[in-house]
Parts: C-alpha cells; sequence; structure tokens
C-alpha cells in the first residue's frame, strides 16, 4: 500500500514537471533585436528661445516696436483724417470768406464736441485718481487747451493752406514736438494705476476718440452738404496727404528698432547654435533637430539644452 503511494506520489511529481515544461515551451518568447543606438536629437526651439538670458531683451524691444507702429498708424490716420475733412471743405467753397466761414463753424462744432467728451474723459479720471491720492490737472489727449488748438492750427496750416519753404518746415517741426509731447504725458498720467483702471482708462479715450472722428466727418458732411448748389465739382483726395519727410522719419526710427531686435535675436540663436553643438558632442549625436518629419528615433534633449542656455552669461 505504502509502495503504491509511493508511486501515485512519483507520478503526480512527474506530471508536474511535464507540465511546466511544456507551459515553459509555450511562454518561451523569440527575444527582440535591441533598438537602434540613438543617433539623433531633437528640442524645443521656442523653449531654447525662452530660456536665453537676452529674451528679455528681446522681448522689450518687440514691444516697443509693436508700440511705434500702433502710434505711427495712429498719427498717420489722425493727419489724414484731418486732410479730408479740411479738403472737402475747401473743395466745397467757391471763395475765401465763404471758406473760412465753413472752417470756423467746422472747428467750433468740432471744439464744443470735443470739450464735451474731456469733460466725462475727465470726470473718470478724477474718479480713478481719487483712489490713489492723486491730485494733477487731466488732459486727456496729453495736451493742454493751448496746445490743442496750436496743433489744429499747425495741422490746417499744412493740409488745408499749403504752407511752403521754411515755414513749411518750422510748422511740420513744431507739430511733431507737440506730438512726443502728449505721448509722454499720457505715459506719467496712469502713473501708481491698476491693471484695469488703465484699461478702462484706454477704452475710454478711444470711445471718445472714435465718437469725435464720426461727429467731425459728419459735421463736415453737413457744411459740405449745405453749400453744394453754389460749389464747383470737389477736388479729388490725394492719394496720400502725408508729407513724405514725416513718413521717412517715422521708418528711420522703425527700421531702426528693427535693427536692434535683429541683432539681439542672432546672438540668441548663435548661443542656442553653439550649446546644441557641445550637446551633440556631449551625446555622441549625428544632429539635432528643431523640427522633423522623417520616420528616425531622436531622443528630446531639450530640457538639457535649456540647462545650458540658462547659465550663459549676458
Amino acid at each position: 500500500m505504502k509502495y503504491r503511494n509511493c508511486v501515485y506520489t512519483m507520478a503526480a511529481a512527474l506530471l508536474v514537471a511535464c507540465s511546466l515544461a511544456v507551459s515553459g515551451c509555450s511562454d518561451k518568447k523569440t527575444e527582440e533585436p535591441a533598438p537602434p543606438a540613438v543617433s539623433y536629437g531633437v528640442v524645443d526651439l521656442e523653449t531654447l528661445v525662452k530660456a536665453h538670458p537676452k529674451y528679455s531683451t528681446y522681448f522689450r524691444l518687440e514691444t516697443e516696436y509693436n508700440h511705434l507702429l500702433d502710434q505711427y498708424q495712429n498719427e498717420r490716420n489722425k493727419l489724414i483724417h484731418i486732410a479730408s475733412q479740411q479738403q472737402h471743405i475747401k473743395a466745397a467753397l467757391s471763395d475765401q470768406s465763404r471758406r473760412m466761414a465753413a472752417e470756423n463753424e467746422w472747428k467750433t462744432k468740432v471744439k464744443a464736441k470735443e470739450d464735451e467728451l474731456n469733460d466725462g474723459l475727465a470726470k473718470l479720471y478724477k474718479t480713478i485718481s481719487e483712489a490713489h491720492k492723486k491730485d494733477r490737472t487731466f488732459t486727456p489727449d496729453g495736451l493742454t487747451d493751448e496746445e490743442r488748438a496750436e496743433m489744429a492750427n499747425l495741422q490746417m496750416k499744412l493740409t488745408v493752406l499749403g504752407v511752403t519753404g521754411s515755414e513749411k518746415e518750422d510748422v511740420k517741426k513744431r507739430l511733431h514736438d507737440l506730438m512726443d509731447l502728449r505721448t509722454e504725458r499720457e505715459k506719467m498720467d496712469t502713473i501708481g494705476w491698476t491693471e484695469d483702471e488703465v484699461k478702462t482708462m484706454k477704452e475710454a479715450k478711444e470711445n471718445a476718440s472714435k465718437e469725435l472722428a464720426d461727429f467731425s466727418e459728419k459735421t463736415a458732411k453737413d457744411i459740405k452738404q449745405s453749400l453744394a448748389e453754389d460749389t464747383s465739382v470737389d477736388e479729388p483726395l490725394s492719394e496720400d496727404p502725408i508729407d513724405p519727410s514725416w513718413n521717412e522719419d517715422w521708418q528711420q526710427k522703425i527700421d531702426a528698432k528693427q535693427k536692434e531686435m535683429a541683432a539681439v535675436k542672432k546672438e540668441i540663436m548663435e548661443d542656442i547654435r553653439k550649446e546644441a553643438a557641445r550637446e551633440a558632442s556631449d551625446k555622441h549625436l549625428s544632429m539635432i533637430f528643431s523640427k522633423y518629419k522623417a520616420n528616425i528615433h531622436a531622443e528630446d534633449v531639450t530640457g538639457d539644452m535649456v540647462n545650458r542656455i540658462v547659465n550663459i552669461t549676458k
């Protein structure tokens, strides 16, 4: 009996062994070849550029460049608008006396509207300023009443009366001085304000400026229509009433800022290329791509490259 039990035990052990052997055979996997060694690298170029110590300088220059473009376009649009209105009125008048009367009517109505809008802006400015304990006289467009009147007269001389020679150059120079003065005062008037307060004031100014422009245009059309029966055919508006030298001055400013941006960008890219070469050498990479479409295996070395770039001395 004991022998039979031993036989059964041995038989059971053999079955288990066979089962394991069969199981082992069925689970055996074919070894896959190891992936090829990494020989290429890839990086996120935008991340590297933003990690460079001089990116803040580039960003500042880019912001200043965009501000220059906006300022140029705004001033240009204002001059064109004034030239358009003045030329429409001029074309609608048949003699000097009627021309001056119509111009004075237009100026008086536009000035009254401007004062009304400025009063509203001044009240808004006072409300915001009181929260910051400011005690300054508000100039909505950065100029005093006298300076605004002077600018209007200068623009009329330049675009309507057609001054020439040295007088024209003096008028242009004074206009530029007043525009620069206005820009500086606009910057100072919001010192200490929160971002939302600055945004609120800016939007209010823009809305007032648009309302004044629309009113000015409608007034000019009304004056022109009232005189239409006694006028000759309108003179066509010049394609570009802006004086070429004014455009040239602005273009020089814009070009100078572009050159500053290009110089900083070139320096950033040269540093990135140098550090990429060092990274490729250290990791035995054939090449480092900023982007690629080929079906290759590449190691992302953006993090390592960032560590190199942030330590570059300005």
